[in-house]
């Protein structure tokens, strides 16, 4: 079992054993997301340097906070949700980012990563991301705004198994992203399949769609100042 270390970089204290306490992003919170592409056996390592970056961006001037990092069920992919004060927080997170990937680059990690600035709309239902459960989390990208939130949560709703949700827009507000909870994946299929997801979200797969299974890795609640 991994355990607590030294990061010898910027001697910041990282705590790389899997788990934390329940984490919801508030109403109106900004939050920065990652998402990285990765080879199935960088996966891990990928996990570990954003549990890294998060643990300084935490301890620094950024105060950012609260944070969760999924990876994808196929093991290709990193998620990271990260609280941000605003758009000035953000600056600070990507330029600090930005030189860690640069400085990277001899021991790459990732394929690809992409990171922006996000608006948490609304929640649904029990929307905390909970590494203990064993409910199935889903992310899903629409090159949309999905205005009409309360027709979406409603349609989710009507799912035997839908848990709870968290949307959130964009800064342009012509993105949405929905991360999902539910008890099982095939209740998420049968919803996303539905004419009520399509009407909403567009069809599954569509250009501008990205939806895939994730599992919490870590998640760090809010620190006290």
């Amino acid at each position: 079992m991994s355990r607590p270390h030294e990061d010898r970089e910027k001697h910041t204290l990282v705590d790389h054993r899997a788990g934390g306490p329940p984490v919801a992003f508030a109403p109106e919170s900004w939050v920065a997301i990652g998402v990285a592409n990765v080879k199935a056996d960088r996966n891990d390592a990928c996990v570990s340097a954003y549990e890294t970056l998060v643990e300084k961006a935490r301890t620094s001037n950024v105060h950012a906070n609260p944070a969760v990092i999924f990876a994808s069920q196929n093991e290709r992919r990193v998620v990271t949700v990260v609280g941000v004060q605003g758009h000035d927080g953000f600056r600070h997170l990507a330029a600090a980012w930005d030189d860690h990937h640069r400085n990277a680059q001899h021991r790459v990690i990732s394929e690809s990563v992409s990171f922006a600035l996000y608006k948490v709309v609304a929640h649904a239902g029990n929307a905390d991301v909970d590494p203990s459960s064993d409910d199935a989390y889903m992310y899903e990208h629409v090159d949309r705004s999905v205005p009409n939130v309360a027709e979406l949560f409603s349609s989710l709703n009507m799912s035997l198994d839908f848990r709870g949700a968290t949307v959130l827009y964009d800064d342009a507000a012509v993105a949405t992203v929905i991360v999902s909870r539910f008890a099982h994946i095939a209740a998420y299929d049968t919803f996303r399949a539905g004419p009520e997801a399509t009407k909403l979200l567009g069809a599954p797969g569509e250009p501008g769609t990205t939806s895939f299974q994730m599992r919490p890795r870590k998640t760090l609640a809010l620190a006290t100042q």
